[in-house]
């Protein structure tokens, strides 16, 4: 009995393991990638050791011209590249998207979106979803020139 007792305990420990990965950031990746980089802009070791290749990462509505305080609508959807060409993959999905602290972010609280970790210009998922979200961005109040934004998923 001892025995059936211990490879059941040694059996639940490595599926807690193997599961580690699939909770990895559900609530949000970090400021910071495994690299000591920033995770929107080079990257997220959510769920690997390195950037991964296959997240397809879309944004609409960002404009490539803005006004002053005017509010704008994005959708941002997140994708896995293998899922998309019609094989097993990935289906659940979430992002970290910053604008490098020039504007205001905002959203819905059905959208499941929150402030990022570390970082108070940057907003993530705040659960993992079916990888869209729509989120409302509020321009700088004055003409701050270019802004970068940066994305990743």
């Amino acid at each position: 009995m001892m025995v059936r007792s211990t490879k059941l305990v040694v059996a639940l420990c490595l599926v807690g393991l193997l599961a580690i990965p699939a909770f990895a950031n559900s609530g949000g990746p970090p400021y910071l990638n495994s690299d000591n980089q920033e995770t929107a802009k080079y990257g997220c070791t959510c769920h690997y050791s390195s950037p991964g290749d296959r997240a397809v990462v879309m944004a609409s509505g960002i404009p490539v011209m803005y006004e002053p305080d005017q509010s704008y609508e994005f959708v941002i959807t997140v994708a896995d590249s293998v899922t998309l060409a019609g094989a097993d993959g990935n289906t659940k999905a979430g992002f970290l998207l910053t604008d490098n602290g020039a504007g205001n972010f905002s959203w819905d609280d059905s959208q499941e979106i929150r402030e990022a970790d570390g970082d108070p210009n940057a907003v993530s998922h705040s659960e993992t979803g079916d990888g869209v979200w729509t989120i409302s961005w509020t321009a700088p109040s004055s003409d701050s020139g270019t802004i970068l934004f940066s994305i990743a998923g």
